[in-house]
């Protein structure tokens, strides 16, 4: 059973669905990390385009220079 609460990858990896945990996990991994946004979700087996979705949906865009969603 696929917990609804996670956006869950093919590899059993998980990232919150929740838009402001997710925020946070993925701004973490990506300050702690030496990896870019596209290589970190492939790792975590999530989709780019669902997490720039929901990031969006509440006012945070990835900056790449910087390596970190910003609030627009």
């Amino acid at each position: 059973m696929i917990d609804e609460k996670c956006i869950s990858g093919y590899n059993g990896a998980m990232l919150p669905s929740d838009p402001y945990m997710l925020l946070s996990a993925l701004n973490m991994k990506l300050r702690d990390g030496d990896s870019s946004l596209e290589e970190l979700c492939d790792s975590e087996d999530a989709s780019l385009e669902e997490v720039v979705e929901k990031l969006s949906s509440i006012g945070y865009i990835y900056n790449k220079e910087q390596r970190k969603f910003i609030s627009v």
